[in-house]
């Protein structure tokens, strides 16, 4: 987008244009259809007297385009110093006029394929160099496609150089096997997010980008850094998905045969989610779900930054507890996320225990009333004894016995007078 030009993505780039057939298989199965090599991996075994044109057909629809081993490493080095800058300068034209003259008759199409992370400094020696060579003094300007085109040399070699040429300290410093199952990790996760995300382009490219660069031949010689940058971006991905989660779950007590379990599901996306089940799974079939079994499965849809709360119906034959596991899985059956445990009491409660409790309540009802009846009445008799409202009733005065009772002591009989 920067250069206003469409780009060419059927060339692969390998480190140094050093081959093999095991580089041209994993080329070929990422879509690419020339391969860029180098004179000196690439050797010629025709002993020709002229360099040939750099595109060679190597079987099955692939082409090499060879780039020339001397023009190519030419700018290799600190460009920064003027000498060592005029002297590449200097020798890039000197080396393009004998090209030139090993065939005068003959035209062929020269690659050089220049360092691949240039400094400034080498960047700006190679383009004083192509200044050199313009107004078409022994060279004219050719696109890498067009030169990808050019009629092949047929005296030109076409074999593919076997593993055991590969230079061993190209070798040594290849990502190491560990490297290449990170990123399958990687990009595994992504694919399983990718399928629950409503707007998945916004997550699929940025990292389908960077899973990219993190198997680039620029890392070689740089282990450290390449290390870090997959484990930066596994971690950045591992931090989108778990937005999406489970929220954590305390015990839940049933009482009765039959009652409901929710589970809260959480997104803090900035975008929905769905194709998302939520499955229920009971250790024990005392606690089974919607009477099926002890499994059940339902699917989920969160807006961005929003949460559900997704009910499961049960049904319980027995008392006792049962482990349940909650877990997440993407429309294909994939885990997705960390599973979540809780504990469920099934307190079964009988038709007969309900009469006992309801029989219990009654006796408790009628005691109370009985009891405010009863207080009820002696509250109102004593009011009525305190303030003389009711009518008087003598009482029985002892008997007299005294002297002056007229009669004799010792009897209960009245003398009459």
């Amino acid at each position: 987008t920067i250069l206003h030009v469409k780009p060419s993505t059927d060339f692969a780039w390998p480190v140094n244009g050093a081959v093999d057939s095991s580089i041209v298989d994993v080329a070929t199965s990422a879509g690419a259809h020339n391969v860029i090599a180098r004179s000196d991996s690439f050797r010629e075994t025709a002993a020709l007297p002229y360099t040939p044109s750099a595109a060679r057909p190597i079987g099955g629809g692939t082409t090499a385009v060879v780039a020339d081993a001397r023009l190519s490493t030419l700018f290799d080095g600190d460009m920064s110093r003027a000498g060592a800058s005029t002297l590449a300068v200097q020798k890039f034209l000197a080396q393009t006029l004998a090209l030139t003259e090993q065939a005068p008759d003959n035209e062929r199409s020269i690659v050089v394929a220049p360092p691949r992370m240039p400094t400034t400094a080498q960047a700006q020696t190679m383009a004083r160099a192509l200044e050199g060579l313009s107004g078409n003094r022994w060279t004219q300007p050719l696109d890498l496609v067009d030169a990808a085109e050019v009629k092949p040399d047929p005296q030109a070699t076409t074999k593919v150089p076997p593993a055991s040429a590969y230079p061993k300290k190209l070798r040594a410093q290849e990502l190491p096997t560990q490297a290449f199952q990170d990123i399958r990790t990687t990009q595994g996760s992504l694919d399983s997010f990718e399928t629950i995300l409503t707007l998945p382009e916004r997550v699929v490219t940025p990292f389908g980008n960077a899973v990219n660069r993190s198997m680039s031949t620029s890392w070689r010689g740089r282990s450290l850094e390449a290390q870090q940058y997959r484990d930066a971006v596994r971690d950045y991905l591992q931090g989108l998905t778990s937005e999406v989660q489970l929220i954590e779950k305390s015990d839940v007590t049933l009482s009765g045969r039959s009652a409901t379990i929710p589970v809260t599901v959480q997104n803090k996306l900035v975008q929905g989610v769905d194709r998302l089940y939520l499955q229920l799974t009971s250790d024990n079939l005392r606690l089974k779900f919607n009477d099926d079994g002890t499994t059940a499965k339902l699917p989920v849809s969160i807006a961005g930054g929003h949460s559900q709360s997704v009910k499961f119906d049960t049904a319980t034959n027995a008392n006792g507890r049962a482990q349940v596991t909650a877990r997440l899985f993407t429309e294909d059956g994939t885990p997705y996320g960390e599973e979540m445990t809780f504990t469920v009491k099934v307190s079964e409660v009988t038709p007969t225990v309900l009469l006992v409790i309801a029989g219990g309540l009654l006796l408790l009802v009628l005691a109370g009333i009985r009891m405010y009846t009863h207080r009820k009445r002696a509250v109102a008799s004593d009011t009525a004894d305190g303030n003389g409202d009711g009518p008087e009733q003598p009482s029985d005065p002892a008997p007299d016995t005294g002297p002056e009772s007229g009669a004799p002591s010792g009897t209960g009989e009245k003398v009459d007078r």
